[in-house]
């Protein structure tokens, strides 16, 4: 049985681009090292997150690397199903990074539980960003 996820979009502006957590429910933290790789990253903002949806469903539903035993993290059997993009962080065409938040019940009560950074690059002969790996760490 397939693990659903369920993506969070939260609307209160971060004008000062600070971190973002679960209780803040501020926009994602941009990072762009300038114009050009932001609009760069907005052209193919559909498709990145495609490919980082994709890949962080596939994380959560691997059995070896998300499940509920006695000393694993993450433990699937905290996790609400519930996600949102924490940072965007792109300083050159070979490192793209994207910040997801899981959201668990680990202490009691819904708060962030499992951080996924999702990486990319930017292939410019296929003008498309590549999957390059995905690291996981607790929130």
């Amino acid at each position: 049985m397939t693990f659903k996820l369920n993506q969070l979009f939260f609307d209160v502006p971060n004008e000062n681009n600070d971190y973002v957590s679960y209780q803040n429910k501020l926009k994602p933290r941009c990072i762009f090292s300038n114009t050009e790789l932001k609009n760069l990253f907005y052209e193919h903002y559909k498709l990145i997150m495609k490919t980082v949806e994709n890949e962080i469903t596939t994380y959560i539903n691997n059995e070896n690397l998300c499940n509920d035993y006695e000393d694993m993290f993450p433990r699937k059997s905290f996790l609400t199903g519930e996600w949102y993009i924490s940072e965007i962080d792109f300083d050159d065409t070979d490192y793209l990074s994207v910040n997801t938040a899981f959201i668990g019940t680990d202490l009691g009560y819904k708060d962030d539980y499992l951080g996924l950074e999702v990486h990319l690059y930017y292939d410019s002969r296929t003008e498309s960003f590549i999957f390059n790996g995905i690291d996981s760490y607790a929130l």
